[in-house]
């Protein structure tokens, strides 16, 4: 769906309240899990994101009967702001995310999972728009990030499905290398 700036980016407002708010609970508890720990289960759930950022660009956004359309948009206009709305995305995050979590670990162990990968959700939208909007210093990951997106967007459909890392394209054989495409077209 497209959105204004503020749609678009609401989720940088609504989320880390919602992170921090669950966090300082762990934190407040007759027994807080110890930071280390806490720090690690966080890491994992950021790694995590990586693997269902590329899943969900993959095999939903290219292949699931609605959002494979709303993302041909996307492809055939890269410029507009298409996203899902952040209520939308908070549902989802609570029951695909924070519920599962909560109910495999435990709330204070599932909430330092689910601010992994929140996190890293998060991460994918700014590095996302910024490939698509920002003049990028070359040689920077943000302008590596754009070369791979772009030859995904420029070059075939069928590879370079990760936006914040490749490891999960060279792991399933999807990387697309060689030539680059022009940047002037990857904006």
């Amino acid at each position: 769906m497209k959105m204004s700036k503020l749609g678009y980016f609401s989720e940088f407002l609504l989320f880390p309240p919602l992170v921090l708010v669950a966090t300082l609970l762990t934190c407040r508890s007759l027994s807080p899990p110890q930071p280390a720990i806490w720090a690690t289960v966080c890491g994992a759930g950021l790694v995590g994101w990586t693997l269902i950022e590329y899943l969900l660009h993959r095999v939903l956004f290219h292949h699931a009967p609605i959002l494979s359309q709303i993302h041909e948009r996307h492809h055939h206009s890269p410029m507009d702001l298409i996203g899902t709305p952040a209520w939308a995305s908070a549902i989802i995050g609570l029951m695909a995310v924070a519920i599962p979590s909560w109910a495999a670990l435990g709330f204070y162990l599932g909430t330092a999972a689910t601010a992994g990968l929140i996190s890293g959700y998060l991460w994918y939208v700014f590095v996302h728009y910024a490939t698509h909007h920002w003049r990028l210093r070359r040689g920077s990951y943000l302008y590596r990030a754009r070369l791979r997106h772009s030859r995904h967007h420029h070059l075939s459909h069928s590879g370079n499905f990760g936006v914040t890392t490749s490891v999960w394209d060279h792991v399933f054989g999807t990387a697309l290398e060689g030539r680059a495409p022009n940047l002037a077209d990857a904006k």
